[in-house]
Formats: C-alpha cells, sequence, structure tokens
C-alpha cells in the first residue's frame, strides 16, 4: 500500500477496512447458514424427544451478534493497522539493501 502512495493512516484505515469486509461477508454467509442449519438439526432432535419442533430466533441477539462480531474484528486489526502503517516504505527498505 505504501508502495502505491499511501500515507500511514492511509494504511491503518485501509487494514481495518479489510478486517470489516472479511467480518461482514462471514455475518452474510454464516448467519443465514447457522439459522437453516440450526432449525434443520433442533427439528430432528425435538422431534426425536417427542417435543414439538418450534425454534425462535431472536432478532435482538442477532443484532448484538453482528455489532460484536464488527468491534471484535476492528480491534484484533489494530495491532496490524499500526505495525502496517509504522513500517518502512518500500523506497526505504530497496535504499537498506
Amino acid at each position: 500500500m505504501k508502495a502505491l502512495g499511501f500515507v500511514k493512516r492511509q494504511v491503518g484505515a485501509t487494514v481495518c477496512w479489510q478486517a470489516s469486509t472479511v467480518a461482514l461477508v462471514g455475518i452474510v454467509v454464516g448467519t443465514p447458514l447457522g439459522i437453516a442449519l440450526g432449525e434443520v438439526v433442533w427439528r430432528e432432535f425435538a422431534t426425536n424427544l417427542g417435543a414439538v419442533p418450534f425454534s425462535v430466533v431472536p432478532v435482538v441477539v442477532l443484532v448484538a451478534l453482528v455489532a460484536g462480531v464488527l468491534i471484535v474484528a476492528n480491534l484484533l486489526s489494530l495491532v496490524p493497522a499500526v505495525v502496517a502503517a509504522r513500517s518502512k516504505t518500500s523506497g526505504q527498505l530497496f535504499r537498506s539493501l
């Protein structure tokens, strides 16, 4: 990124945006897949127990989960973002050879 002319702040922001994008893709793919798989597994489990196979997906919990995943992803990306921002530019690396 620095070879393209990014400054330190832009490098750090790019790393954080990449973490957010990966987390969002995981949420968009994983949430519906998890709900569908959970419904199937619960239906089979409840039927074998003789219970009513009815499940509820709480929307508030899903919203909290999405917010928590995004917050944790960005917190975990802070260290790599700072390291990337403080690293030498490609020109400095070539001059040191």
